[in-house]
């Protein structure tokens, strides 16, 4: 068992930091390739396995011959499953204990699992999760069950995204979002920042809302991700029975862009973009998509984010709202194979009452997340067809 330490000791990310702790200061430098942080993420990032489910996590923790993971705890939140943890050299190691931090809604998404091995794996560096500001290059890393592939069988990704916001308080501690590609599977799974500091763990995928011709309101894909931020772990280490010293922190700043250099060009227009429309704000997010298409016309998320900022709109302005069909319809033809589109398209024509072509849409996206290992995505627009059909 990894030993506890004084339960009175409190720990300040930023700001004071508890001496017991092991802090490694790096000094300021050139940012990591993103090979660079898949190297790292590879070495701390672990599947977490069991009968009713997958989901991912990171070593944050070694004492002697015991580590600790830190994932999420929707994904072990069955006492009765039995859980095991494989590293990245495929070794697979049963859980020892597991001690869930979250014990309501109220209280972050967290838990730790405890292993024990002979072998000598990496222990992920933490970082200061409150400079993942708005605009902040981030990584997240887990195993997705895509491509058929489940327990010990998938294979990991890393999927680079941006910061879009940074809420003071989202229900189980969802405070960091970003847009950035996840499936099933990568619960639990790090954030990094580009110095390779895990400065969240992956858990929560959103929908959006659009309101159809009946009045009612149905979901639309939005692509936006929710992690829990680091800081929320650190500052609750006294409950984990994890010794201080076992913990290896980093809080040194990283450069961050200047505004000017947000919006200079495409990218940056798009990222300013995502930021409006993850904080509500649809006209702003069009006019800032609008800017980057004049720079880039042939991108397919940036037409298929305004098209989401378009089907957005029709909740609250329904009689100022452009149709956001032409938009989905542009990401599709520079991008086939654009499931969510095709899906959110289907929705659209379904408010429009036109059944056949939503119908359509949704066969064919139903058919890419197959392809794509989206299991949770395919069996959704397999209900929806048949919740289609039989009206």
């Amino acid at each position: 068992m990894i030993s506890s330490i004084n339960p009175g000791a409190q720990i300040l990310i930023g700001t004071a930091i508890a001496a017991a702790l092991v802090v490694t200061i790096q000094h300021p430098g050139l940012a990591k390739t993103a090979q660079q942080v898949a190297e790292i993420a590879e070495a701390v990032t672990v599947q977490v396995n069991s009968g009713l489910g997958d989901g991912s996590g990171v070593i944050v923790a070694k004492a002697g011959t015991v580590y600790a993971v830190l994932t999420v705890n929707h994904v072990v939140e069955d006492p009765n499953a039995g859980y095991s943890i494989r590293t990245s050299t495929g070794a697979t190691h049963q859980a020892t204990r597991i001690t869930r931090l979250q014990t309501s809604n109220t209280e972050p998404d967290l838990a730790v699992i405890e292993f024990e091995s002979p072998q000598d794996y990496s222990v992920a560096t933490l970082g200061d999760s409150d400079q993942a500001v708005i605009g902040a290059q981030i990584y997240v890393y887990g195993y997705p069950a895509t491509g058929g592939l489940t327990g010990v069988e998938r294979e990991p990704e890393l999927s680079p995204g941006l910061v879009t916001s940074r809420p003071k308080s989202r229900p189980e501690g969802y405070n960091l979002r970003y847009q950035a590609v996840t499936w099933s599977g990568m619960s639990g799974g790090p954030v990094f920042d580009i110095e390779g500091r895990v400065v969240g763990l992956h858990g929560q995928g959103e929908f959006g809302f659009a309101q159809t011709s009946s009045g009612d309101v149905t979901p639309i894909k939005t692509g936006f991700n929710a992690a829990i931020p680091i800081n929320l772990f650190v500052n609750q280490l006294s409950n984990t029975k994890l010794a201080p010293d076992s913990i290896r922190l980093d809080p040194a700043p990283i450069p961050q862009p200047a505004a000017s250099d947000i919006q200079a060009d495409a990218q940056g227009l798009y990222f300013q973009g995502l930021t409006f429309l993850d904080q509500d704000n649809a006209w702003e997010a069009i006019a800032s998509f609008n800017q980057a298409l004049a720079l880039d016309p042939d991108s397919p998320e940036i037409y298929f984010y305004r098209g989401i900022a378009r089907s957005l709109l029709a909740v609250n302005e329904p009689t100022r709202s452009p149709s956001p069909i032409e938009d989905y319809s542009e990401a599709i033809r520079l991008n086939p194979g654009y499931a969510d589109a095709y899906y959110n398209r289907a929705l659209v024509y379904f408010g429009l009452n036109q059944p056949e072509r939503a119908i359509a849409d949704l066969k064919q996206a139903a058919e890419l997340y197959r392809q794509l290992g989206r299991a949770d995505a395919y069996k959704e627009a397999l209900q929806k067809l048949e919740t289609l059909r039989n009206q």
